[in-house]
C-alpha cells in the first residue's frame, strides 16, 4: 500500500487529495442503486403526485431525472441498456464503473468534466435523490455511511460553481461538525438534513 493512502476501515483516503472510496466508485454506486432500489420498491400508486425536498417537484419528476441522469452516465462510460430498463442500466452502468480504464478521459457531455468527476455526480444524484424520495414517501431515509462519506468528500473537491446551481445544488446549509456523515452531505447538497 502506497504511504500517500489511509485506510480506515473499508474506507480509502488519499492524503494527497482527500478524495475517499470504499474500494472504489463503483461500490460506492452499487449502495447509492441498492439504496435507491429499496426506496423506490416502497413506491405506492398514490405516492407519485407527492411533494419532494426538490423545490416544485413531485415524486414522479424526481424519478424522471434520476433515472435520465444515470442513463446519461451511463453513456458517457460506454454502458448500455435499453431506456427504462433500469435492472440492465444498473448491471451495465455498475460493471462500466469497476473498470479502472474506463475513469480515464472527460465526458463532454458533463462539459468535458475528468470521468471520475461524472462518476461521482452521478453517484451523488442517485443517493441524495433516494434521500429525497425516502423523505417524500415516508420512508426510512438512512443512507450507508461509508457511501455519504465518500460521496461528500468528493462532491467537496469540485469547483463551486459546479456545484450552486440551478442545475445542481442549493447554497449549503450548515450542520455541526459533529453530526453523522449522512447529515453533513444532505446539508452540503442544500436540504435540511
Amino acid at each position: 500500500m502506497a504511504a500517500d493512502t489511509l485506510i480506515c476501515d473499508r474506507m480509502r483516503i488519499d492524503r494527497n487529495t482527500g478524495v475517499g472510496t470504499v474500494n472504489g466508485i463503483g461500490e460506492v454506486w452499487g449502495m447509492a442503486a441498492d439504496t435507491w432500489d429499496g426506496v423506490v420498491a416502497q413506491l405506492g400508486d398514490a405516492d407519485w403526485e407527492k411533494s419532494t425536498p426538490c423545490d416544485g417537484w413531485k415524486v414522479r419528476e424526481l424519478v424522471d431525472h434520476a433515472m435520465f441522469w444515470q442513463g446519461q452516465g451511463a453513456s458517457a462510460f460506454g454502458a448500455a441498456a435499453a431506456e427504462g430498463d433500469w435492472p440492465a442500466l444498473r448491471a451495465s452502468l455498475r460493471a462500466a464503473l469497476d473498470d479502472p480504464s474506463n475513469m480515464e478521459g472527460k465526458a463532454e457531455q458533463f462539459g468535458g468534466a475528468p470521468m471520475p468527476a461524472v462518476a461521482g455526480l452521478i453517484t451523488a444524484d442517485l443517493l441524495v435523490h433516494s434521500w429525497d424520495l425516502a423523505i417524500a414517501i415516508g420512508a426510512d431515509a438512512t443512507l450507508p455511511e461509508a457511501a455519504a462519506e465518500s460521496t461528500l468528500m468528493g462532491l467537496q473537491r469540485l469547483p463551486e460553481q459546479m456545484l450552486r446551481n440551478e442545475q445542481m445544488f442549493g447554497p449549503a446549509i450548515e450542520v455541526d461538525a459533529d453530526a453523522s456523515a449522512q447529515d453533513r452531505l444532505i446539508g452540503f447538497v442544500g436540504r435540511q438534513p
